[in-house]
């Protein structure tokens, strides 16, 4: 596909996305990923009477939480994309604001826990500048306007 052809699609890097549908799938899958977050298997593992099913179970929800956020992140580059036209700023703005917290949230705090001061910091400077700041980036992707 060609980077200046639109590509509405929840999963995919490639291309552009207008503002309507920007808005449209994100609030899809921001549901999408509430409405996981709300399943509490803890009251159904009393009824599974495997623990291999309800650990399946279990990675199965996971894994399906961690492909919505991988969706979230196309949409929000597709549109940052959009905007930017491959201005290199807006992509690390997009590196710094979206994909560092999603890395380290995910991976970073488990890998440099040995190191307690580190995670301190990073933990305060993820949870309480670049998250907030990430929310209202991506909530002000709707209202601005493409170069085309």
């Amino acid at each position: 596909m060609d980077n200046n052809e639109y590509n509405n699609d929840f999963l995919g890097f490639n291309g552009k996305i207008g503002r309507k549908n920007y808005i449209i799938n994100l609030l899809i899958l921001t549901a999408i990923y509430i409405v996981t977050l709300l399943i509490n298997l803890e009251g159904i593992k009393q009824y599974i009477t495997y623990d291999f099913l309800y650990t399946t179970l279990y990675f199965v929800i996971d894994l399906f939480k961690f492909m919505v956020i991988i969706a979230i992140l196309s949409v929000i580059y597709r549109r940052i994309a959009d905007i930017s036209n491959t201005d290199k700023r807006l992509i690390t703005i997009f590196i710094i604001l979206f994909l560092f917290p999603f890395f380290y949230l995910n991976w970073g705090y488990y890998l440099l826990n040995f190191i307690p001061p580190l995670v301190q910091i990073l933990n305060a400077v993820t949870i309480f500048i670049l998250l907030p700041l990430a929310f209202i980036v991506s909530i002000s992707l709707a209202f601005i306007k493409s170069r085309n």
